[in-house]
């Protein structure tokens, strides 16, 4: 498969699935049950025979706490998203420090791999796959630090009202 085909769903669901039911140590019989529809059903899926639900896939990610499945449907769309980080009112000062500390080291981070991609002007695969997971983590970051900061104002509004 060359970089500019798509791999098929059911090619990543199974690839995911199964890299995540050994990690975590449970077979994917109990991770369909976890699921809720029956095991030969999920085998279908995985094994491409009929396609997977999209209601499932969010529960899917959710209990292998893995999102690579929705990256593969959202760069299809030529989108990125990234899970909401909760907020907190307890020790928000310090924290105020962390989101942006781990934000500047993310862009650092980011941009030292750039410039090493660009400095003889051809970018090599090896290049590519350092560099794009940087520049996914600033964009992560920058969208945390969004959200973070929206519902700091909607907090900080309610305490003056």
């Amino acid at each position: 498969m060359t970089n500019h085909e798509v791999e098929p769903f059911h090619r990543s669901l199974q690839r995911v699935v199964n890299a995540r039911t050994a990690a975590m140590q449970i077979s994917t019989g109990k991770l369909a049950e976890r699921l809720g529809p029956n095991y030969r059903s999920f085998m279908y899926w995985l094994e491409g025979e009929r396609s997977f639900p999209a209601h499932l896939l969010p529960a899917l990610c959710l209990e292998l706490n893995d999102f690579q499945l929705m990256d593969v449907l959202e760069r299809q769309m030529g989108r990125v998203a990234f899970r909401i980080p909760a907020v907190s009112g307890a020790g928000k000062s310090v924290h105020d420090v962390r989101v942006t500390q781990r934000l500047v080291k993310e862009v650092g981070e980011a941009l030292e791999s750039l410039a090493d991609t660009l400095e003889d002007g051809i970018v090599t695969e090896a290049e590519l796959k350092k560099t794009l997971p940087e520049i996914d983590d600033v964009i992560r970051e920058c969208a945390h630090l969004k959200h973070w900061l929206e519902q700091h104002w909607e907090v900080d509004g309610k305490r003056k009202a």
